[in-house]
């Protein structure tokens, strides 16, 4: 009977090891590979604004990835005058340059050049992983470099970021920024990768995040070389001295809107807290696109002048 209850017990145990292996790959692959989300702009219309972007006077820019080698694009809009005024625009998941048609129009509107990357696994640019924006800070870094190159050392340069690219943004601010960088705003980004991850499979599948999330960080690690805890807020605007404007709505059920209270907790540099009232997630612009323009457009103007 021992010898039974024994074997029974290294069955359960193999089961359930082949099980959270086999969970978390499941996991890895919905949320981190490219074949897991359909990227609007290939299967879905463009709305006004994307298609206002598409025809506008652009250019191509190009660049190699530091981190994988990858061929990276991204969509360069030059102002109606000169200027050395630019706005680098930053997607979230699944999303793409033209995606942020409706920030690229009233930013170039507004007097600025914009440049909008697709990040890694997005739009035009190669990859197979999604960055999370931890992997895609080191993206941005080589993009403002190259901006810096092209338009000299007296370039002004504003960061923008929505949810996934918004954490881009605020990863990012824990690089060593050049000193053109003058201002940074994150519209409903999240804290860290991993309290997000933990908070959609409470949400999606009401699991809890042990042991899927460590068991698909090891996948994470192999395959997309990253770790699910690098990304976090609190580490890396632990010292950040760029003026930061966070904007995150209040019926925010994707990117919970504690996340924006964490992220201005966590900054030490100048900064400003706006929860949107009623708006959901990456729809605060949509809620009352007049004030939201008003509001970001002051905020870059006190900073890019």
């Amino acid at each position: 009977m021992k010898k039974f209850f024994k074997r029974l017990l290294v069955v359960v145990v193999i089961i359930l090891i082949l099980a959270d292996f086999g969970g978390a790959y499941y996991l890895f692959n919905f949320a981190f590979s490219r074949t897991g989300f359909s990227s609007k702009g290939n299967d879905q219309p463009l709305n006004s604004a994307e298609v206002w972007a598409q025809k506008q006077k652009q250019s191509t820019w190009r660049q190699t990835s530091s981190q994988g080698g990858l061929h990276l694009k991204a969509r360069y809009y030059p102002a109606a005058t000169t200027t050395p005024k630019t706005m680098v625009v930053v997607h979230g998941f699944g999303d793409n340059s033209l995606t942020l048609g409706n920030y690229i129009r009233f930013f170039h509107q507004a007097g600025y050049n914009v440049l909008a990357p697709d990040n890694r696994s997005h739009g035009h640019s190669q990859g197979k992983y999604i960055g999370f924006g931890w992997q895609d800070r080191q993206d941005l870094q080589d993009w403002i470099q190259q901006l810096i190159r092209r338009k000299g050392a007296n370039v002004q340069i504003g960061l923008f970021g929505v949810s996934m690219g918004a954490s881009t943004v605020m990863y990012y601010l824990g690089l060593k920024v050049p000193q053109q960088v003058k201002t940074a705003i994150a519209d409903c980004g999240y804290a860290s990768i991993n309290g997000e991850l933990t908070y959609e499979l409470k949400r999606l599948f009401n699991l809890p995040s042990v042991p899927l999330i460590p068991t698909a960080n090891l996948y994470t690690q192999a395959l997309a070389h990253y770790s699910l805890y690098d990304g976090e807020t609190a580490k890396t605007l632990k010292h950040n001295h760029i003026p930061l404007f966070i904007i995150h709505g209040t019926k925010d059920t994707f990117v919970p809107t504690s996340n924006a209270k964490l992220n201005y907790q966590n900054d030490s540099g100048p900064k400003k807290l706006w929860l949107v009232k009623g708006a959901k997630h990456a729809r605060s612009y949509q809620k009352n696109p007049a004030l939201y323009q008003k509001r970001v457009l002051t905020w870059t103007a006190k900073y890019l002048n």
